[in-house]
C-alpha cells in the first residue's frame, strides 16, 4: 500500500511538472528591455496623491534612465516565455512564523546593485546602478549611477551616499571593526581592502591591488547582497554620526537606550541594511525597494506599500511594481503557516513549503485559489554538517578522520530519502559526494569504522570511542524547512544501523547561527547554497565544518586549519580573481567540487531537488515549470493580478 501511495504521489508530481509545458522560446541575450516612448504612467493610488499635491509627477520621481523591465530581463525568456505588461492593483498575502521575518517578502523587496536574469551570474548588468566597466586586469571597476534616482523620501541618490558608506561607515572602527570581507581582494579576510574614488556626482571607481573579477558577483547574489553594500542614505544617517552632529544632539536617543556616549550604538540602531528591509527598524529609514514596510496596528502583521520613487518601469512606461501592497501574518509555527496555504490565505509561499506537502497543496488548489508549481531549488535541501572543531578531543579524533565521514555517507540510503522525502524529485549528489560514496554500502561503512578504531562495542552493541566510552553522535535540527527534522531522523536510523549511537534533537532555529559561531554544536541538518552557482562548496563549507578553522582564516584567531582546508581557500583565491562565467572561472569551480568529493567537509544528501511554489492562480508573469523558485521571488515587481 505504501509503495502504491508513493507511486500515485510521483504521478501527481509529474503532472505538476508537465502542466503548462509547451513550446519554449530560446533564451534572449541579457539586457534591459527597449526603453518606452512618451510619458510614464503610474498606479492610480499614486496618481491620486499627485493630484492632491502630496507627490510630484511620476516623470519627476523616476531617474532620467529608469530600469526597463520586459521579456528576458528579470527572468530569461526560456523560463518566462509569455511576459506581458501588467495592470495595477491588489494585495499579495503571505505568512511568517519568525517575528518580523518573512524571507519570501524580503527577497521581493531586496534590490541588488547589479543583476542578471534567473539569479545567475552570466551577463551581469546594472540594476540600482546603471552600468559599469571593468579594466586593468580585473582590478578597476567604474560604476555609473542612475541620475535622478531618489530615495523613498524623495531625496536624490548620488555618489555622496557611496562616499559616506565607504569613508564614514566602513572606515570607522566603531561602526565597522573589521572591513567587510567581500570588499577585500579575492573575497578573503586576508585580502587588501578596496579603495574608492569619487569621479563626479554619479560616477565612482573602486580599485583593488590584485585581480578581483568575482567582485561583480558579490554585487549580484553573493549572500543575497543588496544596494546597502555600497549605497546608504547619507542625508538621513548623518543625523546620528558623530562626524556630523554633537554628542548632545543625540542625548534623547542615548537616554532611551540607557547609554552615555556610545553614539555608534545609536547609529547602528538607525541603519537599515539589506537583510533588515522587512523589519520594523527600517520604517523610518529612506529605502530603494519596490515596497516599503509601514507601521501596523496589528501585532505580528507586516505591511508593505509601494515605493513612489521606485526606479523601474515596464515597456509601456508603467512604473513598477504593479501590486499595491504586501501583507504577511504571523503564525505559530511552520505547520500553521502551511494551514494558511491550504485555507487559501496565501498568494505566495516558497521558503517554508516542502515536497512532503505537495499532495495537500494540489488537493486544495481549487478551494484556495492558488497554483502549485514545482521549480528547482537554489540549494541542496538537506545536508549533514559535522563540526570538526567541536571542543571535545574524542569527537575531534573521530570526525576529523576522513574515513569516518566516508563511512557516514555510505551508511545513508539516499534512494529511500529521495523516494520518501522528495518523492523522486531529487538526484544523488554527483557533484559534491560522487558515486563512490553516495550509494549505501553497509559492509564498506563498517569496515571503515573498524579501521579507525571504532571496532569495540558496549553491552548494547554500540561502538565505543577511543576513550573506551560509547561514542555518541548528536544531530540537532531546526524547523526552518519541513524536511530537515525527518531527514535528521532517517540519518539517525542509518547510523544506528552501523552501530553508531545517534541522538536527534530539535532546537529553536533562532539559536542556530549563534551556536554554530560559538562552536557549540556537534552536527546538524541544514541546506547549503549550491544549485544557483553561489559557490559555497569550497571554502564556504568550512564556515560550519570547522568554525575555529574558519575564524583563523578570517581573523587570525581560532585554530590553524589542516592543509586540505587551506587548499579550498587557495582555489577560491584563484577563482575570485576572475570574472564569473568565463571558462577559467568555471574550470576552477569544477576543481572546487572535486575538492569536496575528496574531503567530504559536509555530507550532502541530495541535489537538484524540486521545490513547491505556491502562487495565486490569478497572478501574471509567473514561470510555468522551469527555473529556480527563489528567482521568482526576486522578480516580484513584475507580478500582477488578472481579473
Amino acid at each position: 500500500m505504501r509503495k502504491l501511495t508513493v507511486l500515485l504521489t510521483i504521478l501527481l508530481f509529474a503532472s505538476l511538472v508537465l502542466e503548462g509545458c509547451g513550446e519554449r522560446s530560446p533564451a534572449s541575450a541579457t539586457q534591459e528591455a527597449a526603453a518606452p516612448t512618451g510619458s510614464y504612467s503610474e498606479s492610480p493610488i499614486l496618481a491620486d496623491l499627485v493630484a492632491a499635491g502630496k507627490l510630484p509627477p511620476v516623470n519627476e520621481r523616476l531617474p532620467l534612465e529608469p530600469f526597463v523591465v520586459g521579456p528576458g530581463v528579470l527572468m530569461s525568456e526560456a523560463n518566462l516565455p509569455n511576459w506581458e505588461p501588467g495592470k495595477y492593483g491588489g494585495t499579495l498575502r503571505s505568512a511568517h512564523f519568525i517575528p518580523s521575518w518573512n524571507p519570501d517578502i524580503w527577497a521581493m523587496i531586496n534590490e541588488p546593485l547589479l543583476s542578471a536574469p534567473d539569479l545567475q551570474t552570466d551577463d551581469i548588468r546594472g540594476n540600482v546602478l546603471k552600468s559599469f566597466e571593468v579594466s586593468n586586469d580585473n582590478k578597476e571597476f567604474v560604476f555609473h549611477m542612475r541620475e535622478g534616482l531618489r530615495w523613498s523620501d524623495g531625496v536624490p541618490v548620488t555618489s555622496e551616499d557611496v562616499r559616506f558608506t565607504y569613508e564614514d561607515i566602513y572606515l570607522n572602527e566603531k561602526l565597522t571593526p573589521s572591513f567587510p570581507r567581500h570588499f577585500k581582494t579575492g573575497y578573503s579576510a586576508a585580502g587588501q581592502p578596496m579603495t574608492l574614488e569619487i569621479i563626479d556626482d554619479f560616477t565612482f571607481k573602486i580599485t583593488f591591488p590584485e585581480p578581483y573579477g568575482g567582485f561583480l558577483r558579490n554585487l549580484v547574489i553573493e549572500n543575497w547582497s543588496g544596494y546597502t553594500e555600497l549605497i546608504r542614505p547619507a542625508h538621513y544617517l548623518k543625523q546620528y554620526h558623530i562626524d556630523y552632529v554633537t554628542l548632545d544632539s543625540l542625548k534623547d536617543e542615548l537616554t532611551a537606550m540607557n547609554l552615555t556616549n556610545e553614539w555608534w550604538q545609536v547609529f547602528a540602531a538607525k541603519v537599515c541594511q539589506s537583510w533588515e528591509v522587512n523589519q520594523p527598524k527600517c520604517i523610518d529609514s529612506p529605502r530603494l525597494g519596490p515596497w516599503l514596510l509601514v507601521p501596523s496596528s496589528e501585532s505580528g502583521l507586516l505591511t508593505f506599500e509601494r515605493n513612489p520613487y521606485y526606479h523601474k518601469v515596464d515597456t509601456l512606461g508603467q512604473q513598477l511594481p504593479y501590486i499595491d501592497k504586501l501583507v504577511s501574518v504571523l503564525t505559530e509555527d511552520i505547520e500553521m503557516l502551511n494551514v494558511n496555504i491550504f485555507a487559501g490565505k496565501a498568494d505566495f509561499m516558497r521558503e517554508s513549503t516542502g515536497l512532503v506537502n505537495a499532495p495537500l497543496y494540489k488537493e486544495n488548489e481549487a478551494k484556495g485559489g492558488f497554483t502549485t508549481i514545482l521549480l528547482d531549488m537554489h540549494v541542496d535541501p538537506s545536508n549533514l554538517y559535522i563540526n570538526q572543531t567541536f571542543d571535545d578531543p574524542i569527537w575531534r579524533q573521530v570526525v576529523q578522520d576522513l574515513r569516518f565521514r566516508q563511512a557516514v555517507s555510505l551508511a545513508i540510503d539516499r534512494d529511500v530519502i529521495i523516494e520518501t522525502l522528495y518523492f523522486g524529485f531529487a538526484s544523488l549528489p554527483e557533484r559534491s559526494v560522487g558515486k563512490n560514496f553516495y550509494t549505501q554500502n553497509l559492509d564498506k561503512a563498517n569496515d571503515l569504522l573498524d579501521e579507525i578504531g571504532l571496532n569495540k562495542r558496549d553491552a548494547e552493541g554500540y561502538r565505543l570511542g577511543p576513550d573506551g566510552n560509547r561514542f555518541v553522535f548528536l544531530i540537532e535540527t531546526f524547523a526552518e524547512a519541513v524536511d530537515l527534522a525527518p531527514v535528521a531522523e532517517l540519518i539517525g536510523e542509518y547510523l544506528m544501523g552501523v552501530d553508531i549511537f545517534t541522538d536527534v534533537k530539535q532546537i529553536d532555529p533562532t539559536l542556530r547561527d549563534q551556536r554554530i559561531s560559538a562552536n557549540e554544536m556537534h552536527a546538524w541538518t541544514m541546506w547549503s547554497h549550491d544549485e544557483n552557482g553561489a559557490d559555497q562548496h569550497t571554502s564556504g563549507t568550512i564556515d560550519e565544518a570547522g568554525p575555529l578553522w574558519w575564524n583563523f582564516i578570517q581573523t587570525g584567531e581560532g585554530e590553524v586549519p589542516p592543509q586540505w582546508v587551506r587548499e579550498a581557500f587557495n582555489l577560491d583565491k584563484a577563482r575570485w580573481g576572475l570574472v564569473p562565467g568565463t571558462a577559467e572561472y568555471n574550470a576552477l569551480l569544477e576543481q572546487g567540487y572535486a575538492w569536496e568529493r575528496a574531503n567530504l567537509p559536509l555530507i550532502t544528501l541530495v541535489e537538484k531537488s524540486k521545490y513547491p511554489l505556491i502562487i495565486s492562480a490569478r497572478m501574471g508573469n509567473v514561470v510555468a515549470n522551469t527555473g529556480y523558485a527563489i528567482a521568482l521571488n526576486f522578480s516580484g515587481e513584475q507580478f500582477f493580478y488578472r481579473e
